[in-house]
């Protein structure tokens, strides 16, 4: 009898982060028939300490030749599974001991859902995503979906890795889209928990994020509609507030070259009332990470990395294969 359950793991092979996810996954209180594990390697051989645990709790392996990005992997790793739900997840998680169980008995309960939503959270507990409206999130690592409506509406697109420079993002929401479109049936389990490690915390880490809405230009094309109504729009009492830091990195660097502009003019009052809007802007940028003072001088970079991948993303879609 197939499992329930298909969890399939893209990875890199960082022993650091793969070890808390295999303890987690060996503590499932749901039974073993019930579930099965598959763990795509991207690129590279797993160490041996790595192969023997992963063995140990009866993972499958897949290795891909070269690196491909996530949302290939995770289609690789799709076509192997035989469960009735596959499960989304990611390398540095820790779930909790009964997520799969509790995902069980919501399946259970609700038989006809197609998509569940797990509950994600920050080392501490704190939602590591905050609702501005109770629409679907799609955060991959804590992520069930019926597999035979994936495998109907061709899985995951594969244009939201750029081989080029190895960035890749919003596969997730447009993921949820399509399954949306398909007309799935969509719940959340806040019980299935899992835990995922604070992002982005090294030194150079800010120009990764903001490398990363390369991609927004994609999903855009893809979902106009969605895109701008769920896509980073935070509540402030009753306003809506969309995209305010990858805005606030706009107004920046317009702000800058206007200053530059004015004061070629001959027009100084003006250029710094441009540069004073435009340190503001930066500040708006800088709390994401908390002012954090180590972070400033590359927080600094942010917004012209992020105009630059926006608009090198608008470049990329359109040249992109229609799916």
């Amino acid at each position: 009898m197939p499992p329930l359950f298909s969890v399939v793991v893209p990875t890199l092979g960082s022993e650091a982060k793969l070890s808390p996810l295999i303890a987690g996954l060996a503590r499932q209180t749901l039974a073993r028939e019930h579930y099965e594990v598959i763990v795509v390697f991207d690129g590279l051989e797993p160490a041996p300490a790595i192969r023997s645990a992963l063995e140990a709790i009866g993972a499958r392996i897949l290795k891909l030749e070269a690196r491909s990005g996530p949302p290939i992997a995770r289609n690789r790793g799709a076509k192997l599974a035989s469960g009735e739900f596959l499960v989304s997840a990611d390398d540095d998680i820790v779930p909790e001991p009964d997520w799969l169980a509790r995902a069980a008995e919501r399946i259970a309960a609700e038989p006809d859902l197609d998509v569940i939503e797990g509950l994600t959270v920050k080392p501490g507990g704190r939602p590591v995503r905050v609702r501005a409206d109770e629409s679907a999130q799609y955060i991959l690592c804590n992520l069930f979906v019926r597999r035979s409506l994936f495998e109907r509406i061709g899985g995951f697109h594969e244009g939201y890795y750029d081989p080029e420079n190895g960035v890749f993002f919003r596969e997730d929401a447009d993921l949820g889209y399509t399954l949306e479109q398909a007309g799935a049936r969509v719940g959340r389990e806040p019980l299935a928990v899992v835990t995922h490690p604070i992002e982005h915390p090294g030194f150079w880490d800010p120009l990764r994020w903001a490398e990363r809405y390369e991609m927004d230009a994609l999903l855009a094309l893809r979902y106009p509609d969605r895109f701008r109504e769920r896509i980073e729009v935070h509540q402030l009492g009753p306003f809506k507030i969309r995209r305010p830091v990858v805005r606030a990195c706009f107004f920046h660097v317009i702000a800058l070259v206007a200053a530059a502009a004015a004061l070629l003019a001959g027009s100084p009052q003006a250029a710094l009332v441009l540069v004073l809007a435009a340190l503001a802007a930066l500040l708006l940028v800088w709390s994401k990470w908390r002012f954090d003072p180590l972070k400033l001088p590359v927080v600094v970079l942010v917004p012209w990395v992020m105009v630059r991948a926006w608009l090198w993303g608008w470049v990329r879609a359109r040249r992109l294969p229609a799916r």
